[in-house]
């Protein structure tokens, strides 16, 4: 993939800070909910369907910008271990919506808690407006990166 850089010395610290971030996260929560039987990121799989009913697999594997066959893997599993369910569109035979078990569901509150500590803990010593600022940037961030990789 050829990269057209613009003649100034782009931040890469700030990347750097984005991978870490997206790292020790992932990793705080696969420890924190292995006992669970949730590991390689599956936590997030699932909060995901819990927080988007009746989204399909390749919708998820869109919405976390994974590849199609490591989302297949994360579904499968959530299966086997009885948190999801892969339902059946009254309307649409070959759509298969994934669906929350009440294991699944009953997960959520941990989920969002550990979700909010992890935002408390990043954003401790932001001001309001500090937060408001860092998500919108952050957002932009993300949009010209997906932007660009579906141009690719």
């Amino acid at each position: 993939m050829h990269m057209q850089l613009s003649k100034e010395k782009i931040m890469p610290n700030a990347f750097r800070s984005i991978g870490l971030i997206a790292r020790a996260t992932a990793a705080m929560g696969n420890q924190l909910f292995q006992a669970n039987d949730l590991s390689n990121n599956q936590f997030i799989f699932l909060m995901r369907i819990i927080e988007t009913p009746g989204i399909t697999q390749a919708e998820l594997a869109t919405q976390l910008h994974v590849d199609p066959s490591t989302c297949l893997r994360a579904v499968r599993k959530l299966i086997a271990t009885q948190y999801v369910t892969r339902g059946i569109d009254a309307h649409d035979k070959k759509r298969r919506p994934l669906l929350a078990t009440t294991k699944g569901q009953a997960m959520y509150p941990a989920l969002e808690d550990y979700e909010q500590q992890i935002l408390s803990v990043g954003t401790q010593g932001l001001s309001t407006g500090e937060t408001a600022l860092l998500e919108e940037l952050l957002a932009k961030v993300a949009r010209n990166v997906r932007d660009y990789q579906n141009q690719h």
